[in-house]
C-alpha cells in the first residue's frame, strides 16, 4: 500500500474550483478574448479606438473654452472677461460645462467616422498616385528624412475635404443642439444681445433645457429638418476645414520629425506642434463660416420677435467675435488629440499577435 492509497475514504468529486477548465468552455463564450485575439482585434481597428479615445479626453479638457467661444459669437459681450463674470453670476459653474454631452457623444463619434474615412481615402488617392506616376506619397512620406512634396500635400488635403464631408451629417445636428444647449438661457430674452445683458437679474432664475429638450422642441417647430439648420455652411466648413487640419497636420509632423531628428510617428514632439498649428490656421480660414453657422442654429428656440431683433444685433457684430478663445480652445484641443492619438496608436502597434 502506498502513501496514496485510502480505502477506508470515499474519494471527494472535483469542486468547481479544483475541477480543471476545459479549453472549450472558456472558447464556446464570444464575450471572453484570449490576449491574442484582443490585440489583433485592437490592431485592426486602432485607428477607431485611437481616435474614440484621445476625442474624449480632449473634448472634456476644452468644454469650458467651448462655452465662451458659443456665447461671444451669439452675444454682443464686449469682451471675453466680461462673458465669462455674466457666465459665473447667472449660471454659475454650469454655465461653463453646458452642453457638454451632445459634443461628447456626437464629436467622438464623428471623430472616428473622419478619422476613418480619412484613413481609406488616403491611401486610396496614394494608390492612384502611385499608378500614374509610379511613386507612392506615402511611401515616400514615411521615408526618413523626407520633406513634403506636392503629392503628399495634395493626397492629405484631399483625404481630409472627403473625410469632412462625410462627416458633417452626422455631426450638424448635434453641433445644432449644443449650441441650443449653451445659448438657452441667454436667447431666453431680447435684452442678451445688448452689453447690458450681463446686469440682466431675470435670467437668474431660468431653467436650461436639455439636450433631448432641444432636440424634440427643434423637431415640434421644425420638422426634422430643422436639425439640420444652416447645414450647408456646416458641410462647407467641415469640407474646407478638415482638408486644411490633414493638410496641415501631416505636413508641420513630417517637417518638425525631420528638423527634430524625431519619427514622424513619435506620440510627443512633432505630434503636438502639428497639432496646435492645424487647429488654429483651418480655425482663422473658417471661423466666419462657423460664427454665420452658429447664429443661424442659436436662435431657433428664441421667440419670434425677439429672434429678428437678436439677430438685427448680432448681425451687427463681428463675424470674429469669440475668436481668441476660439483659437486657444482648438489649439489645446488639438494638441492633446494628436498626442493621445499618436501614443495610443503606438502602444496598440507594439502589441504581440
Amino acid at each position: 500500500m502506498t502513501l496514496n492509497d485510502n480505502p477506508g475514504h470515499a474519494e471527494l468529486p472535483p469542486t468547481p474550483s479544483t475541477r480543471p477548465k476545459s479549453p472549450a468552455m472558456s472558447s464556446s463564450n464570444p464575450w471572453v478574448f484570449d490576449t491574442k485575439k484582443r490585440n489583433r482585434l485592437l490592431k485592426r481597428y486602432r485607428t477607431q479606438v485611437a481616435s474614440a479615445t484621445s476625442t474624449i479626453c480632449a473634448t472634456l479638457a476644452v468644454t469650458p473654452l467651448e462655452n465662451l467661444k458659443t456665447r461671444m459669437q451669439t452675444h454682443n459681450f464686449r469682451n471675453l472677461t466680461e462673458c465669462a463674470r455674466y457666465i459665473w453670476r447667472t449660471e454659475g459653474f454650469r454655465g461653463y460645462t453646458a452642453g457638454f454631452l451632445p459634443p461628447l457623444m456626437s464629436v467622438t463619434f464623428v471623430r472616428v467616422v473622419s478619422f476613418s474615412t480619412y484613413q481609406t481615402v488616403k491611401y486610396r488617392i496614394s494608390d492612384e498616385f502611385e499608378r500614374i506616376t509610379g511613386v507612392s506619397p506615402l511611401i515616400y512620406y514615411n521615408e526618413p528624412g523626407s520633406y513634403p512634396s506636392l503629392a503628399t500635400i495634395t493626397t492629405f488635403t484631399v483625404a481630409g475635404m472627403c473625410a469632412g464631408l462625410a462627416a458633417s451629417p452626422f455631426a450638424c445636428p448635434f453641433e445644432l443642439a449644443k449650441n441650443v444647449v449653451q445659448t438657452s438661457v441667454l436667447m431666453s430674452y431680447r435684452s442678451q444681445a445688448s452689453p447690458d445683458a450681463v446686469r440682466d437679474p431675470r435670467v437668474r432664475s431660468l431653467p436650461r433645457i436639455g439636450t433631448i429638450q432641444a432636440f424634440r422642441q427643434i423637431i415640434n417647430r421644425h420638422g426634422f429638418l430643422g436639425l439640420y439648420t444652416g447645414y450647408h455652411l456646416h458641410a462647407l466648413r467641415d469640407t474646407i476645414g478638415t482638408g486644411l487640419y490633414f493638410g496641415i497636420y501631416e505636413t508641420v509632423k513630417q517637417v518638425i520629425a525631420k528638423e527634430m531628428g524625431k519619427p514622424a510617428q513619435s506620440p510627443f514632439g512633432p505630434p503636438m506642434v502639428a497639432g496646435a498649428l492645424c487647429g488654429t490656421i483651418p480655425w482663422l480660414v473658417t471661423y466666419s463660416l462657423d460664427t454665420r453657422k452658429t447664429r443661424a442654429q442659436s436662435i431657433l428656440l428664441g421667440r419670434t420677435k425677439e429672434i429678428g431683433e437678436a439677430s438685427s444685433a448680432v448681425a451687427r457684430s463681428s463675424m470674429y467675435k469669440g475668436l481668441s478663445v476660439s483659437l486657444m480652445r482648438t489649439s489645446v484641443q488639438n494638441m492633446i488629440l494628436f498626442s493621445l492619438f499618436e501614443y495610443t496608436k503606438t502602444r496598440i502597434n507594439s502589441l504581440e499577435v
